[in-house]
């Protein structure tokens, strides 16, 4: 029964399969994670739009009660309004400032759904990994099953003994309790998945589909790099630190321009003036340093974060060569395999070789297949793995 389950949920037909790009754009519209780290964007706007903002006018008013020494009395009153108003140039650094925020929000945001992507598509690889196992498992279980019906047919007309039949036996047998163990592997491989991608219902996917690694060459790595989500990112914070640091160097920010009526008994008074601080304790001296020390400590993690990419795009790509020439090999060495497993399967029929020598080049025709899968999976990853470091997927 549990059998069953797995094979209808996980071995469906092509016709009704998802292909992994339809999968990855549905799990990107509809992924929780995505979402929470848009509305953080709209956090910053928010935020960017207080930065930017004026201050509000202040208003006053007072009442007087005048009382003279012959006991009459009169009333008067006083009306005071205020408006803050930045100084010239200050508006231009807050906007800027403001900008860089949002920047900063939309850079994390970018870094985020990249991340996505490509932990989406290395989990999807992984389980089409597990998927060409099992299919590689019904291929082996294939020929076992083969192997030990010929030998039963031998064991009968008395042309191999019963320990060779039972070695037969006893190695389809295994083969199909190795099936059931990759069967749940794969299982375990799709829920994987399925959880990562924040779906909430099961899909058949498709699970043919190769990765294919954006043109490249040696020279262009210090160029393409720069398009990292990482370090779009930390620029992006070292520029919100460098707009922070232009705005602290202001001493004084605001002049309040205020405007007074004054009406007494004997006479009425207006007044217009100015007010504005003096910078003599608070020359923000402390926080203009600060936001210099965050812009040099960015500057350092950028240096690194360079550093580190070009050594492992370097990697990448020689491995990426290393392993395509170890597909080639494998698939001219798999070529000779199956033609001599077959010219040994009906050698085997009419006794011209033993079974240890029959299972010796199945099992190497399955190895061979095997480290093909194995392979093929070693460059996909190294394709996500680059293609996400040139910021293929930022967009």
């Amino acid at each position: 029964m549990f059998k069953n389950i797995l094979i209808s949920g996980l071995l469906c037909t092509l016709l009704s399969a998802e292909s992994f790009d339809t999968f990855l754009q549905r799990a990107i519209q509809n992924s929780p994670y995505l979402e929470s780290s848009a509305l953080s964007v709209k956090q910053a706007k928010e935020r960017g739009s207080t930065i930017s903002r004026y201050e509000n006018p202040t208003l006053e008013l007072e009442y007087s009660d005048f009382n003279s020494d012959t006991g009459s009395s009169d009333d008067g009153y006083r009306v005071n309004i205020s408006q803050p108003v930045r100084l010239w140039g200050i508006g231009d650094d807050r906007d800027k400032l403001a900008n860089n925020t949002i920047k900063s929000a939309d850079a994390s945001y970018a870094r985020a759904k990249a991340i996505f992507v490509r932990d989406i598509s290395i989990a999807y690889t992984n389980y089409t990994n597990k998927k060409s196992l099992v299919k590689l498992g019904k291929q082996e279980l294939s020929i076992a099953k083969t192997i030990y019906a010929i030998s039963s047919s031998r064991y009968e007309v008395g042309t191999i003994s019963r320990g060779l039949m039972l070695q037969a036996k006893i190695d389809y047998e295994m083969v199909q309790i190795n099936n059931e163990n990759l069967l749940l592997n794969a299982t375990q491989a799709y829920y994987n998945l399925l959880t990562l991608s924040g779906l909430n219902e099961e899909v058949s996917l498709d699970d043919e589909y190769y990765f294919s690694l954006y043109p490249m060459g040696t020279l262009q790595v210090e160029h393409d790099i720069q398009n990292n989500p990482n370090l779009i990112m930390l620029k992006s914070q070292q520029n919100t630190a460098l707009a922070q640091a232009i705005l602290d160097s202001n001493k004084v920010e605001w002049i309040n321009i205020f405007a007074e009526f004054e009406s007494e008994p004997e006479q009425d008074i207006t007044r217009f003036g100015v007010n504005f601080p003096l910078a003599v304790f608070n020359t923000k001296s402390q926080e203009k340093q600060i936001a210099k020390l965050q812009s040099s400590k960015a500057q350092l993690l950028i240096q690194n974060q360079e550093t580190k990419l070009n050594i492992t795009m370097s990697r990448l790509q020689k491995e990426r060569s290393s392993l395509e020439i170890l597909q080639s090999k494998n698939q001219e060495i798999l070529v000779s395999e199956e033609e001599l497993l077959k010219m040994f399967l009906d050698a085997y029929k009419i006794a011209n070789i033993n079974l240890l020598q029959l299972q010796d080049i199945k099992n190497k025709v399955i190895s061979t297949k095997r480290a093909l899968i194995q392979t093929k999976t070693a460059l996909d990853k190294n394709a996500i793995t680059q293609n996400y470091n040139q910021g293929q997927y930022n967009d």
